[in-house]
């Protein structure tokens, strides 16, 4: 059963192979054109250099994290300075001088909406199936009607039980509906040996835009 137990240890233990450094090249290819002060949603932001990358764009950007081990990385990694608030069972970090803020605590418990953006990399193929319907409903009732985004999504062979979830592409359609669209995708197992070694043909990283 995956817990919030199961990602603080993973955060605690440094089993954290999710995370990537520097900032995604899909992100940065297949990001929307937003005005300047749009407000960006990243669920599950772990502690993704992404985040800085969306806010010096000029976007006003959230990520939700639960793991504070995560948070304090993240912060002090980046040498960001921020001020604190409690709110409910959530913290609430705000970054000075970029327009970025990371809210600490249980993602579900998170009740902000009318985000005109969402991005989710490793977000969705984190939930296990049992969550994952939850999971989308829950980030759909935090955007606008017009909002947009980004989603990247995993499909692969072999035994391996996530996390991140191997979650096929019929399933992405019925959890997200007409709000989402495949734009590209990749095998990696044909380019990165890793996956090869791990016993996978196929280890297929789609993107998808999240659209009104």
């Amino acid at each position: 059963m995956i817990t919030n137990e199961f990602w603080l240890d993973r955060w605690k233990t440094g089993r954290i192979g999710f995370h990537q450094e520097g900032v995604n090249p899909k992100l940065i290819e297949f990001w929307p054109i937003l005005p300047k002060g749009s407000r960006v949603l990243v669920p599950l932001c772990g502690k993704s250099n992404d985040m800085i990358w969306l806010a010096e764009q000029g976007y006003e950007v959230t990520g939700v994290e639960l793991s504070s081990l995560a948070v304090i990385q993240f912060l002090g990694d980046n040498d960001l300075a921020y001020n604190t608030q409690q709110d409910g069972g959530l913290k609430i970090h705000t970054v000075d001088g970029l327009p970025l803020r990371i809210v600490e605590g249980d993602y579900f418990q998170f009740t902000e909406n009318e985000f005109d953006a969402c991005y989710d990399r490793a977000a969705m193929v984190a939930m296990p199936d049992s969550k994952r319907t939850e999971y989308v409903s829950h980030t759909l009732e935090r955007l606008s009607s017009s909002a947009c985004g980004v989603l990247i999504s995993l499909q692969y062979d072999g035994d391996q039980q996530g996390p991140p979830f191997s979650v096929d592409e019929d399933s992405v359609i019925s959890l997200w509906g007409s709000k989402i669209q495949k734009i590209t995708a990749e095998n990696l197992a044909l380019t990165n040996p890793q996956y090869k070694e791990q016993g996978h043909n196929i280890f297929e990283e789609s993107v998808w835009r999240i659209q009104p």
